[in-house]
């Protein structure tokens, strides 16, 4: 499963509006049975243009995660997300 800084669709953008070029952080990958938190729900993707004020609101929804000390977003649709469990007693 492939790592992400940030990502965007560029089919989701309207005309004139240039999509992010960012590529997946390829140095880094999530193996198949690894664990890693996210401390909330995922969200749409996303993209802000300072100079018009436009939001653009992607079709994807993605968590971010804790990772190797970083914050990474990976795809909601591309992992299994489960509760956390408490090994210990209150």
């Amino acid at each position: 499963m492939s790592v992400y800084g940030s990502t965007r669709n560029k089919a989701e953008y309207p005309a004139g509006l240039g999509a992010s070029t960012q590529a997946p952080l390829n140095m880094y990958s999530v193996p198949a049975g690894q664990a890693y938190v996210a401390a909330t729900e995922p969200t749409a993707t996303d993209d802000y243009f300072p100079s018009s004020g436009a939001v653009v609101i992607g079709s994807k929804k993605m968590y971010t995660i804790q990772y190797d000390h970083r914050v990474a977003l990976v795809y909601a649709d591309d992992v299994t997300a489960t509760q956390a469990v408490h090994h210990w007693k209150d």
